[in-house]
């Protein structure tokens, strides 16, 4: 007999059940706002996210969760009752709950989400053609899956840009297509090469430019499969 259905559940109160189930741990992922010994503001942010992040995990069931940084070992840690929560189960959960809920209230599309976006996939792709496959970008641990999701809403919202308004600052629609997306990647590899002195990337103005290009072309490409 099928379980009630449980209101909210998602994957992240899933899996413990799964896990717990077979006898296995559940482990929760890294939490990608790195703290900073040089950033006194950023630090206590940073901290402060890992925190609720983790202290949520831990109301979901899981028993521990990655961590990617030092700082963040004993904040984690706390957050989880000792030595796991192996024998506890959720009163009921939803076998095959929908784990694709549309987004609601979390946002616009906006002029600035695209340049950020144009901005990251160039700097993480300057990383890799400088021999690292995850970059510390204003905070943020960034790896190919930033890279991925962020090409993939670029070209979204340039196949879908007749049915799905992207605005400016003022609320004006921007339309997106190929020339704008062109633009926008001009635009942003100035402003990074403008910032190199207060940037701490990696590489040259050579290969923050061939970032530029090979990022635009898997877009155009349709090149998102892992490498």
């Amino acid at each position: 007999m099928e379980t009630p259905e449980l209101e909210g559940v998602n994957l992240r109160e899933l899996m413990p059940e799964v896990c717990h189930k077979r006898g296995a741990l559940a482990i929760g992922g890294m939490t990608a706002l790195y703290p900073s010994r040089e950033d006194p503001e950023l630090n206590a942010r940073a901290l402060a996210v890992l925190e609720e992040d983790k202290k949520n995990e831990a109301q979901c069931f899981m028993d521990g969760a990655w961590t990617g940084h030092p700082d963040q070992n004993a904040i984690a840690v706390a957050q989880f009752p000792a030595p796991n929560q192996i024998a506890r189960r959720p009163a009921s959960v939803e076998r095959r709950p929908d784990l694709r809920p549309v987004p609601r209230d979390v946002g616009r599309r906006t002029l600035d989400g695209t340049r950020a976006a144009a901005r990251t996939v160039i700097r993480y792709r300057n990383g890799v053609l400088n021999g690292k496959g995850a970059s510390l970008l204003d905070g943020y641990m960034e790896d190919l899956a930033t890279d991925r999701i962020y090409r993939l809403m670029l070209a979204q919202r340039v196949k879908h840009n007749s049915r799905v308004p992207i605005v400016d600052a003022t609320g004006a629609p921007v339309p997106h297509d190929d020339a704008r997306l062109t633009r926008l990647f001009d635009e942003e590899l100035a402003r990074l090469l403008g910032e190199r002195g207060t940037l701490r990337d990696a590489g040259d103005e050579r290969t923050f430019g061939e970032a530029r290009r090979i990022s635009e072309d898997m877009i155009r490409n349709g090149w998102f499969n892992p490498l």
